[in-house]
């Protein structure tokens, strides 16, 4: 069961991964301006509500914000296991 967790977790990191890509290069190649390559080196919350006020019925921003919050959830309970197993 651990190795399914941690194969779903994996996979949901490596889509998120290839999406952030995506949307950058979207987002670049929407820019008129003459600084495109500024979408690269900016936060992933600056680029995710850009792309959501530029394309609102995408569902991208939703899924990354998801994979974020779960990745810190699931390390944090990871941390919480480990302990308690620790201290038993």
């Amino acid at each position: 069961m651990f190795a399914i967790a941690f194969s779903t977790l994996v996979l949901m990191a490596l889509l998120g991964i290839a999406y952030n890509i995506a949307i950058r290069i979207r987002l670049m190649k929407h820019d008129t301006a003459r600084d495109r390559v500024a979408w690269l080196s900016r936060g992933s919350a600056e680029v995710w509500d850009a792309y959501e006020a530029l394309f609102p019925g995408s569902f991208i921003p939703r899924y990354l914000r998801f994979v974020f919050w779960t990745v810190i959830v699931g390390a944090a309970l990871v941390l919480v296991g480990s302990i308690l197993m620790k201290s038993r």
